[in-house]
Protein backbone atom coordinates (compact mmCIF):
# COMPACT_ATOMS: atom_id res chain seq x y z
CA UNK A 1 0.00 0.00 0.00
CA UNK A 2 1.13 3.51 -0.77
CA UNK A 3 0.27 6.45 1.48
CA UNK A 4 -0.77 9.80 0.04
CA UNK A 5 -1.76 13.16 1.48
CA UNK A 6 -4.18 15.25 -0.57
CA UNK A 7 -4.42 18.93 0.33
CA UNK A 8 -7.28 21.07 -1.00
CA UNK A 9 -6.69 24.80 -0.69
CA UNK A 10 -7.44 28.10 -2.38
CA UNK A 11 -10.23 30.66 -2.15
CA UNK A 12 -13.72 29.64 -1.21
CA UNK A 13 -16.46 29.90 1.36
CA UNK A 14 -17.81 28.66 4.63
CA UNK A 15 -21.58 28.96 4.34
CA UNK A 16 -23.99 29.01 7.27
CA UNK A 17 -27.58 28.45 6.20
CA UNK A 18 -30.60 29.56 8.25
CA UNK A 19 -34.20 28.76 7.36
CA UNK A 20 -36.39 31.83 7.67
CA UNK A 21 -40.14 32.22 8.05
CA UNK A 22 -42.15 35.07 6.52
CA UNK A 23 -41.71 37.39 9.52
CA UNK A 24 -37.92 36.94 9.61
CA UNK A 25 -37.74 37.30 5.84
CA UNK A 26 -39.64 40.61 5.91
CA UNK A 27 -37.44 41.99 8.68
CA UNK A 28 -34.27 40.99 6.79
CA UNK A 29 -35.57 42.56 3.56
CA UNK A 30 -36.56 45.77 5.37
CA UNK A 31 -33.11 45.87 6.97
CA UNK A 32 -31.52 45.48 3.50
CA UNK A 33 -29.45 42.49 4.62
CA UNK A 34 -28.21 41.75 1.09
CA UNK A 35 -27.00 45.32 0.73
CA UNK A 36 -24.85 44.93 3.85
CA UNK A 37 -26.91 47.51 5.75
CA UNK A 38 -27.35 45.39 8.91
CA UNK A 39 -24.92 44.50 11.69
CA UNK A 40 -24.35 40.80 12.29
CA UNK A 41 -25.70 41.13 15.85
CA UNK A 42 -28.99 42.49 14.49
CA UNK A 43 -29.21 39.65 11.95
CA UNK A 44 -28.48 37.06 14.66
CA UNK A 45 -31.23 38.54 16.83
CA UNK A 46 -33.74 38.21 13.97
CA UNK A 47 -32.62 34.61 13.37
CA UNK A 48 -32.88 33.80 17.08
CA UNK A 49 -29.22 32.73 17.44
CA UNK A 50 -26.23 34.10 19.34
CA UNK A 51 -24.09 34.52 16.21
CA UNK A 52 -24.84 34.37 12.46
CA UNK A 53 -22.42 31.42 12.34
CA UNK A 54 -24.63 29.35 14.68
CA UNK A 55 -26.24 26.93 12.25
CA UNK A 56 -26.74 23.19 11.85
CA UNK A 57 -26.25 23.57 8.09
CA UNK A 58 -22.62 24.50 7.40
CA UNK A 59 -20.75 23.96 4.13
CA UNK A 60 -17.04 24.58 3.52
CA UNK A 61 -14.77 24.41 0.52
CA UNK A 62 -13.04 26.19 -2.32
CA UNK A 63 -15.07 27.69 -5.14
CA UNK A 64 -15.57 25.33 -8.07
CA UNK A 65 -13.24 27.26 -10.35
CA UNK A 66 -9.79 25.89 -11.29
CA UNK A 67 -8.30 29.35 -10.87
CA UNK A 68 -9.50 29.38 -7.25
CA UNK A 69 -8.79 25.85 -5.98
CA UNK A 70 -5.45 24.10 -5.63
CA UNK A 71 -5.13 20.39 -5.07
CA UNK A 72 -1.71 19.01 -4.19
CA UNK A 73 -0.94 15.33 -3.66
CA UNK A 74 2.11 14.22 -1.68
CA UNK A 75 3.53 10.73 -1.31
CA UNK A 76 4.79 9.22 1.95
CA UNK A 77 8.19 10.91 1.42
CA UNK A 78 6.48 14.33 1.25
CA UNK A 79 7.27 14.63 -2.47
CA UNK A 80 4.67 16.25 -4.72
CA UNK A 81 3.26 13.60 -7.06
CA UNK A 82 0.52 15.76 -8.61
CA UNK A 83 -0.95 19.23 -8.39
CA UNK A 84 -3.84 20.85 -10.20
CA UNK A 85 -3.19 23.76 -12.52
CA UNK A 86 -5.34 26.88 -12.83
CA UNK A 87 -6.80 25.34 -16.00
CA UNK A 88 -7.43 21.84 -14.62
CA UNK A 89 -10.86 20.40 -15.40
CA UNK A 90 -12.13 17.30 -13.61
CA UNK A 91 -13.24 14.47 -15.90
CA UNK A 92 -16.32 13.92 -13.73
CA UNK A 93 -18.16 15.92 -11.06
CA UNK A 94 -20.77 14.83 -8.53
CA UNK A 95 -23.25 17.67 -7.99
CA UNK A 96 -25.34 18.20 -4.87
CA UNK A 97 -28.05 20.84 -4.65
CA UNK A 98 -29.00 22.23 -1.23
CA UNK A 99 -31.80 24.67 -0.34
CA UNK A 100 -32.91 25.23 -3.95
CA UNK A 101 -36.50 26.15 -3.17
CA UNK A 102 -36.24 26.80 0.58
CA UNK A 103 -36.56 30.24 2.09
CA UNK A 104 -33.17 30.69 3.70
CA UNK A 105 -30.55 33.23 4.63
CA UNK A 106 -27.11 32.15 3.42
CA UNK A 107 -24.24 33.66 5.37
CA UNK A 108 -21.22 33.29 3.07
CA UNK A 109 -17.91 33.79 4.82
CA UNK A 110 -15.37 34.29 2.04
CA UNK A 111 -12.33 32.28 3.10
CA UNK A 112 -8.79 31.55 1.97
CA UNK A 113 -6.29 28.86 2.93
CA UNK A 114 -6.20 25.07 3.31
CA UNK A 115 -9.69 23.61 3.48
CA UNK A 116 -9.11 19.86 3.69
CA UNK A 117 -6.31 17.40 4.19
CA UNK A 118 -6.89 13.75 3.31
CA UNK A 119 -4.61 10.88 4.34
CA UNK A 120 -5.26 7.84 2.12
CA UNK A 121 -3.65 4.49 1.35
CA UNK A 122 -3.84 3.22 -2.22
CA UNK A 123 -2.81 -0.05 -3.77
CA UNK A 124 -1.58 1.69 -6.93
CA UNK A 125 0.05 5.00 -7.81
CA UNK A 126 -2.15 8.07 -7.48
CA UNK A 127 -4.11 8.75 -10.68
CA UNK A 128 -5.69 12.25 -10.92
CA UNK A 129 -8.24 10.98 -13.46
CA UNK A 130 -9.85 8.96 -10.63
CA UNK A 131 -10.36 12.07 -8.49
CA UNK A 132 -13.94 13.40 -8.52
CA UNK A 133 -15.07 16.48 -6.59
CA UNK A 134 -18.37 16.67 -4.76
CA UNK A 135 -19.60 20.12 -5.73
CA UNK A 136 -22.36 21.57 -3.58
CA UNK A 137 -24.57 24.36 -4.87
CA UNK A 138 -26.17 26.21 -1.96
CA UNK A 139 -29.41 28.03 -2.64
CA UNK A 140 -28.41 28.58 -6.27
CA UNK A 141 -25.97 31.23 -4.97
CA UNK A 142 -22.70 29.59 -3.92
CA UNK A 143 -20.94 26.63 -5.58
CA UNK A 144 -18.08 25.01 -3.65
CA UNK A 145 -16.16 21.73 -3.57
CA UNK A 146 -17.23 20.14 -0.28
CA UNK A 147 -15.50 16.76 -0.58
CA UNK A 148 -13.61 14.39 -2.86
CA UNK A 149 -14.14 10.91 -4.24
CA UNK A 150 -11.22 8.77 -5.39
CA UNK A 151 -11.77 5.63 -7.47
CA UNK A 152 -15.49 5.67 -6.51
CA UNK A 153 -14.73 5.88 -2.75
CA UNK A 154 -15.87 9.00 -0.90
CA UNK A 155 -12.91 10.34 1.06
CA UNK A 156 -14.87 12.14 3.83
CA UNK A 157 -13.82 9.46 6.34
CA UNK A 158 -10.17 10.41 5.75
CA UNK A 159 -10.71 14.17 5.90
CA UNK A 160 -9.29 16.64 8.40
CA UNK A 161 -9.91 20.36 8.27
CA UNK A 162 -7.02 22.62 7.36
CA UNK A 163 -6.10 26.16 8.30
CA UNK A 164 -8.18 28.84 6.60
CA UNK A 165 -9.24 32.36 7.52
CA UNK A 166 -12.08 34.78 6.87
CA UNK A 167 -11.86 37.53 4.27
CA UNK A 168 -15.40 38.95 4.66
CA UNK A 169 -19.08 38.04 4.89
CA UNK A 170 -21.86 38.31 2.30
CA UNK A 171 -25.57 37.65 2.92
CA UNK A 172 -27.97 36.06 0.41
CA UNK A 173 -31.68 35.87 1.08
CA UNK A 174 -33.52 33.20 -0.91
Amino acid sequence: MKKYRIIVSGKGAECYVHKVNTDKRVRLIEGKVEEDKMESEEIAEILGVDFVTDSDDIFLGPYNDPELYYITVYDENDSVVWESSDKYEFEDVQMEFKFESDEVLIVEDYTKGQFYIYEVELEKDFDPSLLVPIVTEIGERVEIITDLIYNEVELSYYKEFGDYWSKGITYYLN
